[in-house]
């Protein structure tokens, strides 16, 4: 503790390992501004402004979008798999954290085996061969609806913490489907229309393509009252 005060001051004066700022960055938005952005508005900063995932799905993606599952089973396999995905990926950091503070004596070449598996069947061949192979199979999307640890956890905030939420006037709805046939994230989003429930999942990006194809101006993206986000 005797060192903080130096530690500090090397960090003011620009003088502290690269690294370190690094670190520190990536310590303020993950613990500040990432809660903050998404209370505000939703994952959809990240999902749809920010990742290069997204930007790659809404432009090379963008003609296979109707292809996304919406079924209930696919909805079931996406909140298992993109779940065990953020656990690995956690118990791997952790891990690798550990290793490196013991320098190696600890867990010796467990840390390093965990990052290669992880590296190599959800970094290689989930993330890149199947999240975007498959367009034109599973629809846009795969990865960051069954996969990406990040969009788990701003699902997580946005679904209980949020003021995101995408409105509906049900009694406006003609039933056409346009909005769940090209919701890239499978969400079927006419059964909340017709039914003029707000729309609050998880797995929402905001892309706000639902809101442009309703012919009716049936959904609103908008933010309010988190109390208010979801009916009963």
């Amino acid at each position: 503790m005797a060192a903080a005060p130096e530690a500090l001051a090397t960090f003011f004066s620009g003088q502290a390992p690269l690294f370190f700022y690094f670190l520190v960055f990536g310590a303020l938005m993950t613990f500040v501004a990432t809660p903050i952005l998404t209370y505000y508005f939703g994952k959809r900063w990240y999902c749809s402004w920010v990742c290069g995932c997204g930007g790659l799905a809404n432009t090379a993606g963008d003609p296979f979008r109707q292809l996304s599952d919406k079924s209930l089973k696919a909805w079931k396999l996406e909140r298992w798999l993109i779940h065990s995905v953020l656990v690995f990926i956690t118990i791997v950091t952790v891990v690798l954290w550990i290793n490196s503070l013991s320098n190696g004596e600890v867990l010796g070449d467990l840390g390093a085996s965990m990052s290669e598996v992880y590296g190599l069947y959800i970094g290689m061949i989930f993330s890149g061969v199947v999240g975007v192979g498959f367009y034109p199979v599973l629809g846009t999307r795969v990865w960051c609806r069954f996969g990406c640890p990040m969009a788990a956890i701003l699902g997580i905030i946005q679904r209980f913490f949020s003021r995101f939420r995408i409105t509906t006037n049900g009694g406006q709805c003609i039933s056409c489907g346009n909005c769940s046939t090209y919701c890239e994230m499978g969400i079927d989003v006419r059964w909340y229309a017709q039914r003029g429930q707000n729309i609050v999942r998880a797995s929402c990006v905001g892309c706000g393509l639902c809101s442009a194809v309703c012919p009716r101006g049936v959904l609103n993206l908008e933010n309010g009252i988190v109390s208010a986000r979801i009916q009963d």
